[in-house]
């Protein structure tokens, strides 16, 4: 008995002891803290600016793998049959924007559709781009069965050849589902969609940038011949743009 109370006296203050010196503990953290601060402000900038950018680069990041994942796995069940081309709309358009970003991800930001995607929604709406002024475009969307956005294309007239062509704008598959006959889809759509405007060729412009190579066999197949070429406005060197042309009615024989 008299044992344990020697236990309790003797334990009882240390626990006070404890609470007593926490404020004086952490004061002394944060005063060796300001003092490094203080004493290294260079250093100290340059480690808040390391921390940020890779708390900025994971919320970028991270869910972006996750989207992947998650298209990956959908892509795995995909059934060609099921995948249509609807309008792009209003309601469909952070959807397409979103789809649109995925498939020019390989740009780098330079290729971003949404201010495109937006406009086409504003009837007449013009742009400059790739030399050409830009007008009247209409984009459409490969979706799935539950309505998931697997690419985009479109198409457009050019002031220099309005009445005799359209283009084609934006196309691109998601990554997630390359290889799965979309691409193809969304060639041949465009390419119906322009018969129906009786216009005699229907044109695009690419580039040599790596990102766009896997799609030029897709062009070549499709009819698609290099017509011209022009220097891109990004400094790479050797980039350039590649335009390309498909007769869509019977080139008339040449009278005897």
């Amino acid at each position: 008995m008299g044992h344990l109370g020697r236990v309790v006296e003797t334990d009882v203050p240390q626990p006070a002891e404890a609470v007593a010196n926490a404020p004086e503990a952490s004061n002394s953290f944060f005063q060796d803290a300001y003092e490094f601060v203080e004493n290294h402000p260079i250093a100290s900038a340059a480690t808040v600016g390391v921390l940020s950018a890779g708390a900025f680069a994971a919320s970028r990041y991270i869910p972006y793998a996750m989207t992947q994942r998650a298209l990956a796995a959908a892509a795995k069940t995909l059934n060609p049959e099921d995948v249509r081309i609807i309008p792009l709309t209003a309601e469909n358009l952070p959807k397409a924007i979103e789809a649109g970003k995925d498939g020019f991800r390989y740009g780098m930001g330079f290729l971003n559709p949404a201010a495109d995607f937006k406009a086409s929604l504003t009837p007449m709406l013009t742009k400059m781009h790739a030399g050409q002024r830009e007008m009247n475009a209409r984009y459409f969307l490969a979706v799935d069965k539950e309505n998931r956005v697997l690419g985009t294309t479109g198409l457009y007239q050019t002031a220099k050849d309005q009445g005799e062509a359209l283009w084609v704008g934006w196309m691109s598959v998601r990554p997630a589902f390359r290889g799965k006959g979309v691409g193809q889809k969304l060639v041949d759509f465009s390419i119906d969609e322009a018969k129906k405007q009786n216009v005699d060729y229907l044109r695009l412009y690419t580039s040599t940038y790596k990102g766009e190579r896997a799609a030029q066999p897709l062009y070549e197949k499709a009819g698609f011949k290099v017509v011209g070429e022009m220097k891109h406005e990004l400094p790479i060197p050797g980039l350039k743009y590649l335009f390309r042309e498909l007769p869509l009615k019977p080139v008339k024989a040449a009278s005897a």
